[in-house]
């Protein structure tokens, strides 16, 4: 049962440790390569049984794969964890077993080939062990993010509001907030997309989310001279607003302008070199009549639909947050009557994919709304809804947030 020298040189070239036992497991015959994954040499391990050799607990396994190669006599791929007999631990093989047959085709004996692939294995323990410490942070870092989320909505009387998030990776760059501003009486909500996605872009959704909170609640006078818009929804374009000028001294428009202005001089000022910037849309609702006064950042054009039709766009009253220093950000306001639902949504929800690379739109997201008209809760559950099909099986592509607000 033995090869010959020439093919020992063609097995020692490649490496490879190679060994033949007799059908109760016992060593007839190996080479070097083969001794050493446990340190021995080939007369110390010849006549020694294979269970000595390996790692108890693969004892069971490695009985099974020889019995499935003496009963199908076919060859079966191994792999092998050889105790060290010297140095403790485990070196790793994997190769091929096959049988050995007399002339008349009885398997009378077992002989393979193994590849030493202890440093492979152990590179892939290492990258799994650094992916699970990663898994584990990022699931840590989505909670603190999730945390910064409101647990719960306020309740307003005679009105409805409701929000959905969902990220496209662990952590997201989107954001929403709804607090109360101006002593209580007027409500405050934000909706919010971090430039990018991943890790980066949620270290800057914290970064926003609590400047803009904390600069709302700072009684510094700014500068209340709005620029309100009473143009028809119909005669705007994305690109130009036309806006006609009062002097108006609202409730809600000082903290509101604090919080935009001041965010973008922190995130222009202390981080520019970055380059992060935010789109925001950021409303402050008086409850008792419906006026909203409000900043749109560069931000999708929040809807004003009533009774499924589409009544007015919000568009941007200024650029992105944090773009650069001293941008200017004008006031925008409206009024939602009974019936009127105000939807604010980030660009991923637009922008998602189908596993064909087609978006959902901006056409489709109007269709859905105006045919599942009502209650916030209602229409932003039809939304994601149809959300969901739309993306199937395919990645999602962006961060996605919708808020609604209903006015009874």
């Amino acid at each position: 049962m033995t090869q010959t020298t020439s093919s020992f040189s063609v097995i020692e070239s490649l490496k490879a440790g190679y060994f033949e036992a007799d059908i109760k497991g016992h060593l007839l015959n190996c080479n070097e390569a083969f001794a050493e994954r446990s340190e021995m040499l080939p007369n110390e391990v010849i006549g020694l049984h294979y269970r000595r050799l390996i790692d108890p607990k693969q004892v069971t396994t490695l009985y099974n794969d020889f019995n499935a190669v003496y009963r199908t006599g076919e060859p079966r791929r191994v792999v092998i964890n050889f105790a060290r007999h010297k140095s403790g631990g485990f070196r790793t093989a994997e190769g091929v077993v096959g049988p050995i047959k007399t002339p008349g085709g009885e398997v009378i004996g077992f002989r393979g080939m193994m590849f030493d692939i202890t440093e492979r294995v152990q590179n892939e323990m290492e990258m799994l062990a650094a992916k699970q410490a990663a898994e584990k942070e990022l699931a840590i870092g989505r909670t603190i993010q999730y945390s910064f989320l409101p647990q719960r909505l306020p309740k307003v009387e005679g009105w409805e509001l409701d929000a959905r998030f969902h990220s496209a990776r662990e952590v997201a760059g989107d954001f929403y907030d709804v607090f109360p501003v101006s002593n209580g009486t007027r409500l405050g909500f934000v909706v919010a997309d971090v430039c990018d996605k991943g890790v980066g872009a949620a270290l800057y959704m914290a970064i926003f989310r609590t400047m803009i909170r904390a600069f709302a609640g700072i009684n510094t006078v700014a500068n209340l001279s709005l620029v309100v818009t009473d143009e028809p929804a119909a005669e705007k374009t994305s690109e130009s607003v036309v806006f006609r000028k009062q002097k108006i001294m609202a409730v809600g428009a000082q903290p509101l302008l604090n919080a935009i202005n001041m965010t973008n001089q922190y995130i222009a000022r202390n981080h520019g070199s970055s380059n992060m910037f935010a789109t925001v849309f950021f409303g402050v609702l008086n409850p008792q009549d419906g006026k909203l006064i409000y900043v749109n950042g560069g931000h999708e054009p929040p809807m004003i639909v009533s009774r499924g039709k589409e009544l007015k766009r919000l568009f941007p009253t200024g650029p992105a947050v944090g773009l650069m220093e001293d941008l200017k950000f004008e006031l925008g306001e409206v009024e939602l009557d009974h019936g009127d639902l105000l939807f604010v949504y980030t660009d991923g929800v637009v922008d998602a994919l189908n596993v064909n690379g087609e978006q959902f739109t901006e056409e489709r997201l109007i269709r859905e709304i105006s045919e599942s008209v009502g209650h916030a809760g209602d229409v932003l559950h039809a939304v994601m809804a149809s959300l969901h099909t739309h993306i199937a099986d395919q990645d999602q592509f962006d961060d996605i947030t919708l808020l609604g607000l209903y006015r009874q």
